[in-house]
């Protein structure tokens, strides 16, 4: 460490445009051609004043302000996909309850009683001897019998 004591460095303030520094701005280098009109549209001159604390605070508060709005929006959206994802939640559960209900009742009406009791609702009789058509050459294997309701006491 030095023994000097720390102090900020003082600065000059910025040269306000002279009528120098605007002949300056108006010399061509000595640049190629092509080099000649970009050096030329370069502006020579340094930006007058400087921002207010006030001006700092009001940009500040700005983009704060802004940003605390997008949060909320997106804080916002995000809630109502969640509350459209929870009613399509109930609705899916709805709707594999009811394709349950439906697929026990097809497989109740597909089996050999209600078959059988409904088959019979209808008028029609069980066969007493089975027979068969094999589809390779069209025979008909075994004997077809007329068959007969049975009469109930």
């Amino acid at each position: 460490m030095s023994a000097m004591p720390a102090r900020t460095p003082t600065l000059k303030p910025i040269p306000r445009k002279s009528v120098t520094m605007r002949k300056l701005a108006l010399v061509k280098p000595m640049l190629k051609p092509i080099v000649s009109p970009i050096a030329q549209a370069i502006p020579v001159g340094v930006p007058q004043g400087r921002a207010s604390k006030r001006t700092f605070i009001f940009i500040i508060l700005g983009m704060i302000i802004s940003g605390m709005m997008a949060l909320l929006y997106v804080n916002t959206v995000a809630a109502q996909a969640s509350f459209q994802k929870y009613e399509l939640q109930i609705q899916l559960s709805q709707m594999t309850a009811l394709e349950q209900s439906i697929s026990s009742t097809v497989s109740l009406s597909e089996s050999p009683g209600m078959l059988l009791e409904s088959a019979t609702t209808m008028g029609m009789v069980p066969a007493r001897t089975p027979v068969f058509l094999r589809l390779s050459d069209r025979e008909i294997l075994g004997t077809p019998v007329v068959a007969a309701a049975q009469v109930v006491p």
